[in-house]
């Protein structure tokens, strides 16, 4: 499920870093002053953002960073599965989508469960939390399902 979810998140990395294209038809056309007004947007669009969880349950993390200056994005992503980690730094631009730099490490022999750890979650939009098992209540919060 884990890494499920991981390859869900970078594939959503990679669609929301794909290059910005002028005059985006979606449904219909787009009149003349509607054309002028998303151009003025994505030029002068601007946003900084981070999130991260790192889970001492499971034994993982996912990381993301992103910053984009009208049509310049720059940002990266990092996960580790108990395996590697992987960090991706990339660009995307008038010149598309690309990857400029990758690091893996290898960091062990896989993820290690920790019914006693806790996942801590933090983003700049969203503040941090942390979740910890909770062994009295087996509808609500997580509970290690391996047989």
């Amino acid at each position: 499920m884990f890494k499920f979810a991981l390859i869900a998140s970078l594939l959503v990395v990679v669609a929301l870093a794909a290059p910005l294209i002028e005059n985006f038809v979606c449904f219909s056309q787009l009149t003349p002053e509607e054309e002028e007004l998303e151009r003025k947007q994505n030029e002068s669009a601007q946003y900084n953002f981070n999130s991260e969880i790192i889970d001492d349950i499971n034994d993982g993390m996912i990381a993301r960073e992103e910053t984009r200056d009208g049509h310049k994005v720059k940002g990266s992503y990092s996960y580790s599965d108990g395996f590697v980690k992987r960090t991706v730094h990339y660009e995307a631009d008038e010149n598309g989508y690309r990857v400029v730099k990758e690091d893996t490490q290898e960091i062990g022999e896989g993820p290690r469960f920790n019914p006693e750890g806790q996942a801590d979650v933090q983003g700049s939009l969203i503040g941090s939390y942390s979740i910890k098992l909770d062994r009295d209540d087996d509808e609500k919060h997580y509970k290690d399902v391996r047989a």
